[in-house]
């Protein structure tokens, strides 16, 4: 499994299985939970097992995967602009410092 080589203590996994029952999903949300990183996962319906296998679970309750899947990539966009906008002010943050 490639997230074992590179999942450390400290980090965030977000595991996304519509059903929430996708042995891949729940394979790497056990191996991230090892390695000491909060786990996150994205499901629809009522959560599947996904939802006993991470620290944080949000579930689209529908049972309509198409559904699912579109609040699952506004969920990613949001996350996507708000990492944006805080590696942004980080950046800025250090544009002022004037090193001697």
């Amino acid at each position: 499994m490639q997230l074992v080589n590179l999942v450390e203590s400290g980090d965030v996994v977000i595991g996304i299985s519509g059903s929430g029952n996708s042995p891949n999903v729940l394979n790497a949300m056990t191996a991230a939970r090892s390695a000491g990183a909060k786990t996150v996962g994205f499901t629809g319906f009522e959560g599947g097992k996904l939802k006993r296998f991470v620290d944080h679970c949000i579930i689209v309750p529908s049972a309509n995967m198409g559904q699912i899947e579109d609040y699952h990539l506004m969920l990613g966009h949001c996350i996507s602009q708000k990492l944006r906008e805080l590696l942004s002010e980080r950046n800025e943050e250090s544009a002022d410092i004037v090193p001697f």
